[in-house]
């Protein structure tokens, strides 16, 4: 038996494991935190993108969409690729138009204005 054997020791192997705990412990936090941003980003672009939808119709038609903005999502000159989005933020949530200001509602934070 060798006493000058080259080698990690279990101290050293700990050590490492406890590295790379504290290194996820502190970054799995702030990647959820950029997930969550990005999908109440993506929730606002849809709401912005909708609007203009809605102004868009109300200009051709001359008449305001339905509250359920089911004319819309079913019209393929206003989603030709794909259907009307849902939020991202709440799952089966939908858009819908205010009917008193003719305006598409959508998430902000702590406020959930979806059915």
């Amino acid at each position: 038996m060798k006493l000058n054997q080259k080698g990690v020791s279990i101290s050293e192997v700990v050590l490492i494991i406890l590295l790379i705990s504290i290194i996820a412990a502190i970054t799995v936090p702030r990647f959820k935190g950029i997930v969550n941003n990005a999908k109440y980003e993506t929730c606002r672009t849809n709401v912005a993108n909708i609007n203009a939808l809605v102004q868009l119709y109300y200009i051709k038609e001359g008449t305001w969409p339905l509250i359920d903005l089911s004319d819309i999502a079913t019209n393929i000159n206003y989603f030709p690729e794909t259907a009307l989005p849902s939020c991202p933020v709440t799952t089966g949530a939908a858009y819908y138009i205010d009917p008193t200001i003719h305006r598409v509602t959508g998430h902000l934070r702590g406020v959930s204005p979806h059915p």
